[in-house]
Parts: structure tokens; C-alpha cells; sequence
């Protein structure tokens, strides 16, 4: 009896392979779940961008892994902050910008934006940060709307970072911390912190390299979208 007891109680405190995992092969089973879905809502919120930088501020849509995206881009163009409408599909990018009625294409790099549809791309697009990410590490749990997100932070290239966005210093490193759903291990948060706009000093104007923020929030895996040429 007692040699029984011995081996339900090892048995109950065995461990768990899906929580042993390493913050690693966490990052690597969420850049699994992202790739499969055939679409993902977006949201980007942006803070500290200094006053001289033109680029990206926010975005909101819905994109495929075709890839493709719809929704709206926020952006700051020679000083002046604009919302405009966005399509993406094909490889190519249309844009109906303020006070017109149609879209046009556009070329991302001329706006120091992305292309939105890369960011769902299977290489090169948000799920590659995951892989690329060096020294994880896991943190606490938080609480994110009606989600329980297990933090993991850790460091990316910018180079990474900036092929991803179109911005950032490709010889400088971006803090990185990412919220993932338990049980589900999908990618919900991702917030990069470091030098996005090279060049650009701290207001008041300093020395020292501009720091900034990009929050990208990632929901709605595989809810219907149609995405077709404007």
C-alpha cells in the first residue's frame, strides 16, 4: 500500500511537457499557431516618436496569410499626422488618403511605414521576431482583456525590427517583450521598445538617442476576411 501511495504521488507531481517548456520552444510553438492562421486582427499603438520623425503612428485591420491586409494606417508625413484607408494584397499597397475618393498605390519606404501585408507573411513578418528573439526569458503573468498572457521578454536585431517596420537602427538592439495565451499558446501582445527612428535625439533635445515604443496587439486568429484589389 505505501509503495503504492509512493507512485501516485510521484505521478501527480510529474511534470507537465507543455509547461516545461522552455521560454525558447515557447516562442517557437507560438510562431507555429500564428503561421497556421489564416487570418489575424491587428492593432499598432505607438508612443515616444519624436516630434521630427515621419513614420507609422497606428494601424487597425485585419490581414491573411496570403498575405494581405485591410484597415487603417496613422501616420505622421512631413509633420502632419494623417488616418488613412489601406489595402494591401498582391504585393502591392493602396492607399486612399485623406480627402480623396480613391485608392492609389503607394510605395510603404516613401512613408517610412510597412507594408501591412508582410507583417503577415510567414518569413519575414511578425512571427519571424519570435525566432529571431535572443536571450528570452519568462516573466510574470498578466491579464489582458478576457486573456491570461504569459510575458516573455528578450532582445532582437534591429535588423529584424527593421525590415519588419520599415524604421528602426539596424545596428542597434530593441527590447522585446511578447504576451502568449495559456492554454492556447497563441501570440496576442508584442511590445518593442528601443531606437526606431536613427538619428532622431530625446525631446528635450539631448544627446542621446530617441527611444520609442511600437505595441502591436494580434487577435481574431482565422475569423472570416475577404481581401481583394481596391
Amino acid at each position: 500500500m505505501a509503495v503504492l501511495l509512493v507512485a501516485m504521488l510521484a505521478a501527480c507531481s510529474g511534470s507537465d511537457p507543455a509547461v516545461d517548456k522552455t521560454p525558447t520552444e515557447q516562442l517557437a510553438a507560438a510562431k507555429v499557431a500564428l503561421d497556421a492562421a489564416t487570418s489575424v486582427h491587428l492593432r499598432l499603438r505607438s508612443s515616444g516618436i519624436p516630434e521630427s520623425a515621419n513614420g507609422v503612428l497606428g494601424a487597425d485591420g485585419s490581414g491573411t496569410s496570403a498575405p494581405a491586409f485591410k484597415g487603417t494606417l496613422e501616420a505622421r508625413i512631413s509633420g502632419f499626422g494623417a488616418k488613412v484607408e489601406v489595402v494591401a494584397v498582391d504585393k502591392v499597397l493602396y492607399l486612399k488618403l485623406p480627402f480623396t475618393t480613391d485608392f492609389v498605390p503607394a510605395d510603404p519606404k516613401k512613408y517610412s511605414a510597412p507594408d501591412p501585408a508582410q507583417l503577415f507573411a510567414r518569413q519575414g513578418g511578425i512571427s519571424s521576431l519570435l525566432t529571431a528573439t535572443t536571450n528570452p526569458v519568462e516573466g510574470k503573468k498578466i491579464r489582458v482583456g478576457p486573456d491570461v498572457l504569459k510575458t516573455i521578454t528578450g532582445t532582437l536585431p534591429g535588423a529584424s525590427v527593421s525590415k519588419l517596420l520599415n524604421v528602426g537602427d539596424t545596428t542597434k538592439t530593441f527590447k522585446v517583450t511578447y504576451g502568449i495565451t495559456e492554454p492556447a499558446g497563441e501570440l496576442r501582445t508584442v511590445t518593442m521598445t528601443g531606437p526606431f527612428f536613427k538619428g532622431a535625439t530625446s525631446t528635450p533635445a539631448t544627446s542621446t538617442p530617441a527611444t520609442s515604443t511600437y505595441a502591436l496587439t494580434l487577435d481574431n486568429y482565422g475569423a472570416p476576411v475577404e481581401i481583394s484589389k481596391p
